[in-house]
């Protein structure tokens, strides 16, 4: 049974069309390939989405950034594995951009391996909740503040399985609806 979603926000197909040109980016600014790094968990499936499109080759290594929440105002940086970094080009893959600071932080600590490139890829952009100045070279769209679900979001595993994006509540829905909240 899926949770309490609202209704679609992109459909899966807009969101699949728009992948397709986000691989095509990346064919074309990294020809000699790339190591796509998610941040995990939830793009895990944007960043297989993307390496399933590429054309050029590819490899995938998870990561993880520990929360800031636990009063220490500390953060950590987690690899999955460890491939090296130094002297490739390398894609931070996030599904959300919001306030920054967690995705600041990653490409703060992964430039210290010295990549050849580190640029930032996110299915959804949301700015009007921006802390950090992060640098977003590749956005898939560009959302409202308000909460979303599917597509890797969302706290349950039925609803971050969706391929469409929903949102979260009926009253960011009823909002857009009336033209105050677009996706571009």
């Amino acid at each position: 049974m899926i949770g309490a979603v609202g209704p679609v926000a992109i459909p899966a197909a807009e969101v699949a069309a728009r992948i397709g040109e986000l691989a095509a980016e990346l064919d074309a600014r990294h020809p000699g390939g790339l190591l796509l790094l998610p941040v995990l968990p939830e793009a895990a499936m944007l960043a297989d989405d993307l390496a399933a499109l590429l054309t050029v080759p590819a490899a995938q290594e998870g990561i993880r950034v520990s929360s800031f929440g636990d009063g220490g105002g500390r953060a950590r940086l987690e690899r999955a594995g460890r491939l090296p970094l130094a002297g490739r080009d390398a894609v931070v893959v996030s599904t959300i951009v919001d306030t920054g600071l967690r995705l600041r932080f990653a490409v703060r600590a992964l430039l210290a391996d010295r990549p050849a490139s580190l640029t930032v890829l996110t299915l959804l952009d949301r700015p009007d909740r921006r802390i950090a100045d992060i640098p977003l070279e590749h956005v898939g769209f560009t959302v409202p503040d308000c909460r979303l679900a599917g597509y890797g979001l969302g706290r349950e595993p039925s609803l971050t399985a969706l391929r469409d994006v929903h949102y979260r509540d009926l009253a960011s829905a009823e909002r857009a609806r009336r033209g105050r909240l677009r996706i571009a």
